[in-house]
């Protein structure tokens, strides 16, 4: 009879440990880094693109299709646009 009651007791002190480690879990998880998503993605691609000069690796073709895509009336207003866009990129 000894021997089920301190069964008992081993078995409850588990549980007890494992409900505290799953309880602390969350806590020590590294918090999950932002990344950089749509437009802001592409124009800091972008400018990282248009400084590799003609050499730009293939990576920069969706980045740099959306820059050459903008395009309007005329040449000013088109470089306003694309300005615009490469603005999107954060300075921080």
């Amino acid at each position: 009879m000894n021997w089920w009651k301190r069964r008992d007791w081993i078995a409850v002190l588990v549980s007890v440990g494992l409900l505290a480690i799953a309880h602390d879990a969350p806590a020590q998880t590294a918090p999950k880094p932002s990344f950089l998503e749509g437009d802001v993605r592409l124009a800091c691609e972008c400018l990282l693109c248009l400084a590799a000069g003609p050499q730009a690796p293939k990576e920069c073709q969706a980045a740099l299709t959306k820059y050459y895509m903008i395009q309007a009336g005329n040449p000013f207003k088109t470089m306003v646009m694309r300005r615009n866009f490469l603005q999107l990129c954060p300075k921080q």
